[in-house]
């Protein structure tokens, strides 16, 4: 495993983006673990996050111009992976994302930032892919105002590595339909073999207990590994 997906894992846990325990999902599943990118929210960890996916990008040499991120959570997360591009891996990139209400006045544009070129790629960030409906949503808005625009693909933060509510896998599902390579920087399945019984900062946050449910709870609705 890479050393900043070990340094991202210990990040999650130590800013309790990640949790262990007993969740209610927005889809109504009992899920043993939590994730979330709402706790970062100050300038040191916004940065440090932008370090994470700027790291996954150079790590798979990705060709592209600007980074997209959709409002509102994906707005910090493409700024902050634009500014650690340039500082720590000296990569100019612009940043765009898009506005939710019309604006009726000055400038009317759907869009903030960057505008790409007709020969340019756009790259698509976002925390998680649940149903893939958000970035679905994303790829048309974008291919409606700038149907010249080819995409270099999509990273996430986390890959839950489950299936949606029709059973189906949505990154596959959304990969096939868009012809658009999905990216996570850790996956469940990455977090559950470096943290089992791992001690940080003198706590073991993944036991045999917590370690079973995560397996029980994959088996049920996680996608199978090909």
């Amino acid at each position: 495993m890479s050393k900043y997906k070990k340094e991202f894992i210990e990040f999650l846990i130590k800013s309790q983006a990640l949790k262990f325990g007993e969740f209610t999902l927005k889809s109504g599943r009992k899920s043993p673990y939590f994730f979330t990118t709402g706790n970062f929210n100050t300038g040191e960890t916004v940065y440090r996050l932008g370090y994470f996916y700027a790291s996954k990008i150079a790590e798979e040499k990705m060709d592209f111009d600007v980074i997209f991120g959709p409002a509102y959570k994906g707005i910090p997360l493409a700024v902050a992976t634009t500014i650690t591009l340039t500082k720590e891996f000296q990569m100019t990139k612009g940043y765009l994302f898009d506005r939710k209400e019309t604006k009726d006045y000055a400038d009317k544009s759907a869009f903030v930032g960057y505008v790409p070129k007709e020969t340019e790629q756009i790259l698509l960030i976002d925390d998680v892919m649940t149903t893939g409906k958000t970035k679905e949503e994303a790829v048309e808005k974008l291919k409606t105002h700038f149907p010249h625009l080819d995409f270099a693909g999509l990273v996430i933060a986390f890959n839950r590595q489950e299936k949606d509510a029709e059973g189906k896998d949505a990154i596959k599902e959304f990969e096939q339909k868009f012809n658009i390579p999905v990216k996570s920087i850790i996956t469940v399945r990455e977090v559950i073999d470096y943290l089992y019984q791992k001690e940080i900062e003198g706590k073991v946050y993944l036991n045999d207990e917590i370690k079973n449910k995560l397996e029980n709870y994959l088996e049920e609705y996680g996608v199978k590994n090909e």
